[in-house]
């Protein structure tokens, strides 16, 4: 196991050049590692508090799906009142049911990587991804 910046940097070379997908990252302990493609995760490139676990992905799809039972209320809200339906509602419900499709999407990436770092035994990543 390679233990220097250098070293890693030099595996990861090589294994990029062998055609392998990897991501060079920083550990939470700090070490530089590189992680497959399908061990990183979802990567975010920003120092603001972001979205990284399956959990966190399931309650913003959750919110989203909210979202969308919502605008079909909207839009169905005026007929109770003898009025035409509320058409421009259905705008939030198509972006609910993107934002449902989407973020678990996300979940499912990151339950798989995190069950392969853990079946592998590699180092979770950090949030951090610029500070080498």
């Amino acid at each position: 196991m390679p233990n220097t910046d250098d070293q890693v940097r030099a595996e990861h070379e090589q294994a990029m050049a062998r055609g392998e997908k990897r991501v060079l990252s920083r550990t939470v302990d700090g070490q530089l590692h590189s992680y497959g493609k399908d061990e990183i995760g979802i990567v975010n490139a920003s120092s603001r508090p972001q979205v990284r676990s399956a959990t966190g992905f399931t309650i913003l799809a959750v919110v989203f799906a909210a979202l969308a039972v919502g605008s079909i209320l909207l839009v169905a809200a005026p007929t109770g009142q003898g009025q035409d339906p509320l058409w421009g509602a259905l705008f939030l419900t198509a972006a609910g049911v993107g934002g449902v499709v989407y973020s678990a999407r996300l979940a499912v990436t990151a339950a798989k990587a995190k069950r392969l770092r853990k079946e592998r035994g590699v180092p979770e990543p950090t949030a951090k991804q610029f500070d080498w």
